[in-house]
């Protein structure tokens, strides 16, 4: 999921406490701008297969999902333009896993609308002191985008498609 990660969580060990983690990760002050989107990064990738576990569950879900994708997506090729990600192919996780239990469907989207505040914030925040171009760039961009997951998910946004 992350290239500074040390193993990635199993897709159906992926649960709303997992993303929730790292979004407490994201509020800590002492973030500088790699850090923060090396973080971003690992919170994108856990809230992609929350999301598509999310998305197993009936299709109301599986079609928020399709639209949180293509933010997903779009959230990932920025990220991988950064300084910090010079070097690196990032790549969403898209095995299929297991679907949420019934009783973790609202845990999941409240887990999903507050990384992706958090991560708005945390981004905004750590672009102020950003010491490459690449990475302040993205950082303030894609804070407008990260907004857009949360959009996704609560249903705001219906027009999103991934064109593959």
């Amino acid at each position: 999921m992350s290239p500074d990660t040390l193993g990635d969580p199993p897709a159906d060990k992926v649960t709303p406490a997992l993303l929730r983690g790292i979004t407490e990760d994201l509020e800590t002050d002492a973030l500088d701008a790699p850090e923060a989107l090396k973080r971003v990064w690992s919170g994108l990738c856990l809230a992609r297969v929350l999301g598509l576990r999310l998305a197993a569950v009936d299709e109301a879900w599986r079609q928020r999902q399709v639209n949180a994708e293509s933010v997903e997506h779009q959230l990932a090729r920025d990220l991988g333009t950064s300084a910090t990600f010079a070097d690196t192919a990032l790549a969403l996780p898209d095995d299929p896993p297991r679907p949420l239990a019934a009783d973790e469907v609202e845990e999941a989207l409240d887990a999903l609308v507050d990384f992706s505040a958090t991560a708005r914030r945390r981004m905004l925040a750590a672009a102020a002191q950003a010491s490459q171009w690449h990475d302040e760039r993205v950082l303030r961009h894609d804070s407008l985008v990260m907004g857009e997951l949360a959009a996704a998910w609560l249903g705001n946004r219906s027009s999103y498609r991934l064109e593959t």
